[in-house]
């Protein structure tokens, strides 16, 4: 290789330095060119650091100052149910929700039915508002979580606002108590249609609905109410309830009722009539609510049977004729019945009833009523049930010298009396037990002095009968209601020892013998005529007695027998005949004592008084 070209190389290789060395100081200065574009970013990276740093720690710091002025009141633009709460204390907060809620807690709903209207507090409904749980939300907000976190709540709250809700509770035992109550006082029971008697009205009673508050649907509408928080008018949920008799039913009732009521029931009987005015039908009928055959309510209208009874009964007590008693023999404690009694007639009460209740449902209201015989009240059946087993008392008396029409109307009176039984609480009545005193019924005439003349009569010597059945009811003890004295003492009246006063006269249809059988058992009276001794006794037969009867006698005064006789001309008689009928007797006042004890009891203190008049001699003279 050449010098010029290695010349030409070494120029070349030194021209190549020069240019390494232009190229490595060209890249020096791009370097620090670079080194000072870099330092100016680093230098703002490191201020922004220090800016943000700076930012934390101001922000820090009002975070918590912020905690520090929130640590009693709720974070700013918080509300519940639009009520503003933020920037309050709980216990502001908590008024500002009272007073909000005031007249809703007050009065929430207004209750209505028809015209009627309530108003009920919250506290009534047992309807409560939860504040306590709100504001406690409310104060939560911004304080669960890590302060970043709860400062981040807090700026979104700030920008966005909080809206929280209000819960509402409800007691619903509360609230149904309460429209329970408020129902008592809405609702009605239904009445069943019906009908009542007044005098002789039909007096209908129209069916009437009931009302029923529905107490569970009305609590559902008061409930949703008062989710709205707004006082709201509430109606009361209510339906009708039909009565279970209606108006229908009750129709062929009032027409059966009125058809009883058409008029008056006539009641014949031969002659007599009796008329029941439809005032007096009305207080029969009754009126009765019953079941039909399906259970389901009825009404029936009947009849008292027992007040138509009672009305039958004055009716049947005038129609009755009454059986006659039979006579009876004593035959020594055996009794027999010697004379039957006669049946009786009275009313077929069971048949006229049911011819009333017929005319009643429209048949003819004119009944005659039907009639039955009725038996004897005593017969051999019932005999034997009388009780009669013992002498009671008996009274004696002596006719003797008697004549003899006297003997034998003594004797026609004494059958008269013969085999009577007096029944149990009556009395007694010689008069009508002797009957007319007549031929047919075995008496005669006989001469009596009347008015200062002799002429027939009939009945002499009936006075013996009735003073001898005087002292057998005297010494029976035996209640004596009616006795008359005789006007003029009678000798044989005492021929066997007894007082002047014992006796007792009759006259028919005008004095009367009478007394009372007030022993509680019956009583038989038997008469014996002895004809041989003249005497007459009447025995009185019953059952075992405890009576005991004692007498005393006083004579009050005595006046003498007239001495003028007394003549007597007799036609019937012949001329020039006389004799002495009547011997002279003085006159006399006495009085005759009684007392009855039973079981050492008094039971009567009896005076029977007797004033005889003086009676002269009389003398009869024949004038034919």
């Amino acid at each position: 290789m050449s010098d010029s070209t290695t010349e030409s190389h070494s120029l070349k290789l030194s021209a190549s330095k020069q240019d390494a060395r232009t190229a490595a100081l060209r890249r020096r200065r791009v370097a620090s060119r670079r080194r000072a574009h870099l330092g100016a970013p680093i230098e703002w990276l490191i201020v922004l650091l220090a800016l943000v740093t700076l930012a934390i720690a101001v922000a820090m710091l009002v975070l918590v100052v912020g905690e520090r002025n929130y640590t009693n009141r709720i974070y700013p633009n918080i509300s519940i149910r639009g009520v503003a709460v933020g920037d309050q204390s709980i216990a502001a907060a908590r008024a500002a929700l009272q007073r909000r809620y005031a007249d809703f807690l007050h009065n929430p709903v207004e209750l209505t039915y028809g015209d009627q209207t309530w108003w009920p507090s919250a506290a009534e409904l047992g309807m409560r508002l939860n504040f306590d749980q709100a504001l406690q939300s409310a104060a939560a907000i911004g304080r669960t979580d890590t302060r970043i976190g709860n400062a981040r709540t807090v700026a979104a709250t700030w920008d966005q606002g909080i809206e929280l809700p209000l819960h509402i509770e409800i007691d619903q035992p509360t609230m149904q108590r309460y429209l329970l109550e408020l129902a008592n006082t809405v609702e009605t029971l239904p009445h069943n249609a019906g009908l009542r008697i007044e005098g002789a009205q039909v007096i209908v009673i129209p069916e009437q609905y009931g009302l029923q508050v529905l107490v569970d649907e009305t609590l559902r509408d008061l409930t949703a109410a008062l989710q709205t928080l707004e006082p709201q008018s509430v109606s009361l949920r209510t339906r009708m309830l039909p009565p279970q008799l209606r108006d229908s039913d009750v129709v062929p009732v009032i027409e059966d009722a009125q058809t009883m009521l058409a008029g008056p029931i006539v009641l014949t009987s031969g002659a007599q009539r009796w008329e029941w005015s439809p005032a007096e039908i009305a207080r029969w009928m009754q009126v009765r609510q019953t079941n039909d055959i399906n259970d389901r309510p009825a009404i029936t209208l009947s009849f008292d049977q027992a007040a138509m009874r009672s009305a039958l009964i004055p009716v049947a007590t005038a129609l009755r004729v009454e059986g006659t008693l039979p006579r009876v023999d004593w035959n020594n404690g055996n009794l027999q019945i010697r004379q039957p009694g006669n049946p009786g007639l009275g009313l077929d009460a069971p048949q006229a009833l049911s011819q009333i209740t017929t005319a009643l449902r429209g048949g003819s209201r004119i009944i005659e009523l039907p009639m039955i015989t009725l038996p004897p009240p005593v017969t051999e059946t019932n005999l034997a049930s009388l009780g009669i087993t013992e002498q009671i008392g008996a009274g004696v008396s002596s006719f003797r010298a008697s004549q003899q029409y006297r003997i034998t109307n003594i004797r026609a009176g004494s059958w008269r009396m013969d085999g009577l039984l007096i029944p149990p609480g009556a009395t007694f009545s010689f008069n009508d037990n002797l009957g007319p005193v007549d031929a047919r019924n075995g008496f005669v005439q006989g001469l009596a002095i009347i008015n200062n003349r002799t002429r027939k009569e009939w009945g002499g010597g009936l006075c013996q009968v009735s003073t001898t059945v005087f002292r057998a009811a005297f010494w029976s003890g035996l209640a004596i209601t009616e006795r008359h004295e005789h006007a003029f003492r009678i000798s044989w009246y005492e021929e066997l020892g007894e007082p002047p006063g014992l006796d007792a006269t009759i006259y028919t249809g005008v004095t009367d013998l009478r007394f009372a059988n007030d022993t509680g058992g019956w009583i038989l009276m038997q008469t014996y005529v002895d004809l041989q001794r003249q005497r007459l006794t009447i025995a009185l037969y019953g059952a075992p007695s405890a009576r005991q009867v004692s007498m005393d006698y006083r004579i009050l005064e005595r006046t003498p027998a007239p001495t003028r006789p007394v003549y007597i001309d007799d036609p019937s008689l012949p001329s020039g005949s006389f004799r002495q009928t009547d011997v002279a007797q003085g006159g006399m006042t006495v009085e005759v004592y009684r007392v009855v004890r039973e079981n050492g009891r008094v039971l009567y203190r009896d005076t029977f008084p007797t004033k005889f008049q003086p009676w002269p001699n009389i003398y009869v003279r024949g004038t034919g």
